[in-house]
């Protein structure tokens, strides 16, 4: 394993800006941002620290140009991707919905909306329209009940988002 491998991909960073310090959630390693700073696109969000002084995710607000970055993401290389494409086969002219990978909602039930993170268009033929992913607003990035987005884990998003192969 390489070091930079070895790195937590999610960080909380403390920041001091014109307006006062700022509490940062980032999709980003540490090493990278002492060396690059650190991108608006992979700041998940700001939040108001706990009386611990620790994150707390009912004060977290989501970053609308990290949301931006996601969409393009999954409207990238995941639209094309086998399982994504044998869904949607299943689903023609209707929309395939999304689920977070943390979501252990029953099969036979539907997941709560803080679950899903978004769906794509489904065209007659069964395939995915493309550039037709809409991001959930109702998507909850640190769920108290279910904990951190099973994407804050996916290397292959962080590796795009930074521009690494």
């Amino acid at each position: 394993m390489t070091e930079e491998s070895a790195l937590p991909l999610l960080n909380i960073f403390e920041v001091e800006t014109e307006e006062g310090v700022k509490h940062l959630v980032g999709f980003l390693d540490p090493v990278r941002a002492g060396a690059e700073g650190i991108a608006t696109r992979s700041i998940v969000g700001g939040f108001t620290p706990g009386e611990d002084g620790g994150f707390n995710p009912e004060t977290f607000s989501v970053n609308p140009e990290f949301v931006a970055a996601f969409t393009d993401y999954m409207n990238g290389e995941p639209s094309r991707s086998d399982e994504i494409a044998a869904q949607a086969r299943t689903v023609p002219s209707s929309w395939l919905y999304v689920v977070d990978p943390r979501d252990q909602t029953p099969d036979d039930q539907d997941p709560p909306g803080s679950q899903v993170i978004g769906c794509y268009a489904v065209d007659e033929a069964g395939q995915i329209v493309p550039n037709s992913f809409q991001y959930n607003a109702e998507h909850l990035w640190f769920c108290p009940e279910t904990g951190t987005s099973g994407v804050l884990e996916n290397r292959q998003f962080f590796d795009w988002l930074h521009g690494q192969p």
